[in-house]
């Protein structure tokens, strides 16, 4: 049994001494949730991040896995190759600014491989843009890696532990990589699949900078988190009866944190009432 959670104005129904056997826990929906005993994501020979000393690096373990499996899927297809990832969600998720998203531990921004102009691999310290034709917008020396970000892809996609949901992608740049894909004579239910989950959003960035990855919840965190759609072909949908049943408990939980929120405002408000004046002893008036 999972121990019992505090709940009070600090925190509400997540705090508990030590983590529950099942690991991380993530909470709602990936732009209003949040991460319980995230999983920090970790530099290896195969995987860098891009802000070593950010705290934003915490995902769920299913997907900070994912991320360290991919990473060794690309550098045994391409020697020497080390993916770079961006933003998780921190610690505890919650609000992640400038991201709409990274609220509960499924999003991750991940890096472009990028070549220069004679085909050898770079490697520059921040994401790069690119247009459809491979060339970056920024700086005429860089081109987009076909090959190796294909793998990215294929990796992420050609696994059925983690679902992947959503690979966001600048339209050019999706259209680029099934046409390599096509070239290379890539499986044709891979490149179907990858068809489907890469796409640019409607809402947000381009992400002709890097790939935005969100997986599908982990069916050990339901009924807590709640996926939106779509649900791919490969991915069973909840039933109608746990789609209640995740709806009810995400609502339970949001009102929670809100009365919880409610209560320590409250009592800033009463520690702040109950101070002293900080006015000194009246001053006696001068005579007349």
């Amino acid at each position: 049994m999972r121990p019992r959670a505090r709940r009070g104005p600090a925190a509400v129904a997540e705090i508990a001494a030590t983590p529950p056997p099942g690991g991380s826990v993530s909470v709602g929906r990936h732009n209003r949730g949040r991460l319980l005993f995230g999983a920090p994501l970790r530099e290896s020979e195969h995987l860098r991040l891009r802000q070593p000393g950010s705290a934003e690096h915490h995902g769920t373990d299913e997907l900070v896995g994912l991320l360290a499996r991919v990473s060794h899927d690309v550098a045994a297809a391409h020697p020497g190759a080390r993916l770079t990832v961006g933003d998780l969600s921190g610690p505890r998720g919650g609000r992640l600014r400038p991201h709409r998203s990274h609220r509960n531990g499924r999003d991750a921004d991940v890096g472009f491989f990028v070549t220069d102009a004679a085909g050898q691999p770079r490697a520059p310290e921040a994401f790069v843009a690119f247009r459809a034709d491979g060339t970056s917008r920024r700086d005429p020396s860089l081109r987009f890696d076909d090959a190796r970000n294909w793998t990215v892809v294929a990796s992420l996609v050609g696994q059925a532990d983690v679902p992947v949901q959503h690979v966001f992608v600048a339209s050019g740049l999706r259209q680029r990589l099934l046409d390599h894909a096509a070239r290379i004579g890539a499986p044709a239910s891979l490149v179907e699949r990858a068809a489907l989950v890469m796409g640019q959003p409607r809402r947000g960035g381009r992400h002709d900078d890097h790939f935005h990855v969100r997986v599908y919840c982990a069916p050990d965190d339901r009924p807590r988190c709640e996926d939106e759609p779509p649900f791919h072909a490969w991915v069973p949908a909840p039933a109608p009866a746990e789609r209640v049943a995740i709806r009810r408990s995400v609502a339970r939980d949001r009102a929670l944190r809100t009365r919880a929120a409610r209560r320590a405002r409250a009592a800033r408000s009463a520690r702040r009432s109950a101070r002293p004046a900080a006015d000194g002893p009246d001053r006696a008036t001068p005579g007349g």
